[in-house]
């Protein structure tokens, strides 16, 4: 097979944004249809190629400018050293720098559509080969081509997903005349779409993974490292989640389609997943700093639904959070003293957390990285069986089901350890913020602090936002909730 894939490295100056337009978008992946794409096999290994973008590439990186932005904007977390705003903490200080060396929008957005236009290369060559070679090729390599399909159209809806929460307001603040991102569906240069409006972005969205999930039902076997109609189905949730409503005006429809989506990964996927208890539970993320746990072996484990695979190791995104002494870098966010306080005794969640023995700091350890290596073994989680039920209970609770609101939120504290007679004191009135504070202290240090507020009309109120204590709060409606598009 001839293979054609290269990366043009010259392509450093891949986005740019004018009037709000992409005025140029030039693929770091160059796919030719008459070779990488003119066999399943090809479109495979092409795919392949586009799950890798999620980690980034030699000249930038993604999974770190998105948990930087997604989780420093919340309050879970402080700052090891405070001092001037740096490209590590623009974000953190709703700086939102679009200059690439002031913070790591440009780097995010940049990989983003580095992503897409893989992407809409793969999907253009998909075209292509079904109609010049599908219908001679076996019934293995035409399950293979279809549900490659249904994964790239998953890899474009998640890559928009995160595009819209970080350059789009809240769904529920007029998204219809909102402006979000530009929905670029194809691969040449001069498609440069000016940005579609919030509610354009979620529909768009919402049909690639609609479609994605009904591709992805072919006979294909593979590992929770690539995607799956679960996969779909449980980003189809969490995306109706976000167009739920605030507190004070929920969207019944929408939230009926969490509960139903949650529901199809929860109940017809097979078995395949599962809420993990006890010591499986106490596995699941990261690994230790020599590595010899074997965390990082994942494709076994029934509460990750879709995550990408860090085992050879080549990601930094640990370094947000873990400091290594050996080259005196890393560990740029800690858990917040707040955060902290809200741990019961007993939570299973207090063992995600270490004193790092170099410095004497608490930190998380989702992300663990390997002494002296700057780098982590551990799962980029992107979806799983604890937030579906988080989803579905607030989704419940919106509706005024409370019961149901309740039962899974009870699972959720149970799991982590702690008895079930701490609900019963907790009023209907009560539920909705005790299942919002249950998802900080689940989802912590997993990329969903800096929205769950917001997306639910609440101020993000950070107790102590420096090193004076001052109190940061930033309101729903605040134009710092939304990055501006980077213009260079």
């Amino acid at each position: 097979m001839k293979k054609n894939i290269s990366v043009l490295l010259c392509a450093a100056a891949l986005l740019g944004a004018c009037n709000k337009k992409i005025d140029e978008i030039r693929p770091l992946v160059k796919i030719d249809q008459e070779g990488e794409l003119s066999s399943a096999a090809g479109i495979v290994e092409a795919t392949v190629g586009n799950y890798s973008l999620l980690r980034g590439t030699s000249t930038s990186s993604y999974d770190e400018p998105l948990a930087n932005i997604s989780e420093s904007r919340g309050n879970n977390v402080t700052l090891r050293t405070f001092g001037p705003v740096l490209k590590t903490t623009d974000a953190f200080a709703y700086q939102n720098s679009p200059g690439a060396q002031l913070g790591f929008s440009n780097e995010f957005y940049r990989g983003a559509y580095q992503i897409i236009v893989g992407v809409n290369a793969t999907l253009e060559g998909i075209a292509t080969f079904k109609k010049t070679s599908f219908s001679s090729s076996t019934e293995a390599d035409k399950n293979k081509v279809l549900y490659a399909e249904g994964e790239n159209h998953f890899l474009r809806a998640c890559t928009y997903f995160n595009l819209i929460r970080v350059y789009g307001k809240p769904y529920y603040q007029d998204a219809a005349n909102s402006p979000g991102v530009g929905i670029k569906t194809s691969s040449s240069l001069t498609d440069m779409p000016a940005p579609a409006s919030v509610k354009a972005v979620y529909d768009y969205i919402i049909s690639e993974l609609q479609l994605a999930a009904q591709q992805m039902k072919t006979p294909v076997t593979k590992t929770n490292s690539f995607a799956s109609t679960a996969a779909a189905w449980a980003l189809l949730s969490r995306v109706y989640l976000y167009m739920g409503g605030s507190l004070a005006q929920p969207n019944a429809s929408f939230n009926d389609s969490v509960i139903t989506y949650v529901d199809s990964t929860l109940n017809y996927s097979g078995g395949k997943y599962a809420l993990i208890q006890g010591a499986d539970y106490q596995k699941l993320f990261a690994d230790d700093e020599t590595g010899t746990l074997g965390r990082a072996m994942f494709a076994s484990n029934k509460e990750i639904i879709f995550a990408f695979d860090n085992a050879t190791g080549t990601t930094r995104l640990g370094l947000l959070y873990n400091y290594d002494a050996q080259y005196d870098g890393g560990g740029t966010f800690l858990p917040g003293e707040e955060f902290l306080h809200l741990l019961q005794d007993g939570d299973i969640r207090k063992t995600f957390l270490r004193i790092n023995p170099a410095n004497g700091r608490k930190e998380t350890t989702k992300l663990l990285v390997l002494y002296a290596q700057l780098l982590t073994h551990a799962p980029n989680i992107y979806l799983r069986v604890g937030e579906q039920y988080l989803n579905r209970a607030e989704a419940y609770a919106k509706l005024g089901n409370y019961a149901a609101a309740r039962a899974d939120l009870q699972l959720i504290h149970t799991r982590a350890g702690l008895p079930a007679t701490d609900l019963n004191a907790i009023t209907d009135k009560e539920l909705l913020p005790a299942i919002l504070k249950e998802r900080r202290l689940e989802l912590a240090f997993e990329g969903h602090a800096g929205y769950d507020f917001f997306r639910n009309g609440l101020p993000m109120i950070r107790l102590a936002a420096d090193n004076n204590g001052q109190q940061l709060v930033i309101q729903p409606d605040d134009p710092k909730v939304v990055f501006p598009i980077p213009t260079n």
